[in-house]
Formats: C-alpha cells, structure tokens, sequence
C-alpha cells in the first residue's frame, strides 16, 4: 500500500471511532405543561434512549373543592406519579411527588406521565415538568 491509502484508511478509521464514541443524544428537560387531575388524561408524553434515568416534579399546585369550585394552594405532597409505556400499557408504580419522583433505568421508549390526588371531593391543578438523564443521575440528586 502506498502512503496516501494508508492515509486514507486511517482518517477513514479515525471518523468511525469519534463518531461512535459521541454520545448521540443529551439530557432533555420537557416544557412545564398544566394539568388536572380526575379529568382521564395523561398529564404529559416523553421519550426515553436507553435505560435513562426520569425525574418529575410539579409546581404551582393548587386544589380545588368539587362542589363549590373554590381553588386553595395544594400540597405536591396530595399527588402522585407513575410512568405508563405507550407501548405495553404497563406502568411503573406509584411515587410521592412530595420531592421530585424519581424512576431509574426506563427502557428505551414513550412513556405518559399520570397524576393522581388522594381527596374525592378535590381534584388538583397545576404544571408538571419532567427531565429524561441520559447519563446516571448526578449523586446530590439522591
């Protein structure tokens, strides 16, 4: 081989190792989007690579008395939270969201995020965000 296909085939090699070795996705914060409960929708979609870590919080929550329709602060600590796969419909258990919800390692795919309050006479407003880690949680998360 002459020099200049020696070259040639190093860049070449080169390329597909630097390619390869770059993660091809980042972290993703989802926009805040408003939600009720009680109300039969999924409060938020997002997506996932490969076993990514998800954290969900909620804020600006407030409860509201179903027959008077009178609104007060509530407390993220009256919700809870789950994942549910688009594709299998099976869903992760249920987490507090008194802090953020945090679920580890999701495969890879489409997942709604659900809410639900614990009070029959309130359902609950308010703004649900959510962050999918490509990479493991940083260590002062837990």
């Amino acid at each position: 081989m002459n020099v200049r296909k020696i070259a040639i085939l190093f860049m070449a090699l080169f390329t597909f190792i630097v390619v390869n070795a770059v993660p091809a996705y980042a972290d993703k914060d989802y926009d805040p989007k408003y939600f009720k409960t009680e109300d039969g929708k999924y409060e938020q979609t997002i997506q996932t690579i490969n076993n990514d870590d998800v954290t969900v919080d909620t804020f600006d929550v407030k409860k509201v008395n179903k027959s008077t329709g009178e609104k007060s602060d509530g407390s993220p600590s009256s919700l809870d939270v789950r994942l549910c796969s688009s594709s299998s419909g099976n869903c992760t258990s249920w987490k507090n969201l008194s802090i953020d919800a945090y679920f580890w390692n999701m495969k890879a795919g489409t997942y709604y995020i659900d809410i639900r309050d614990k009070y029959a006479s309130y359902y609950y407003t308010g703004y649900v965000t959510a962050k999918v880690w490509n990479d493991p949680l940083p260590s002062d998360y837990y």
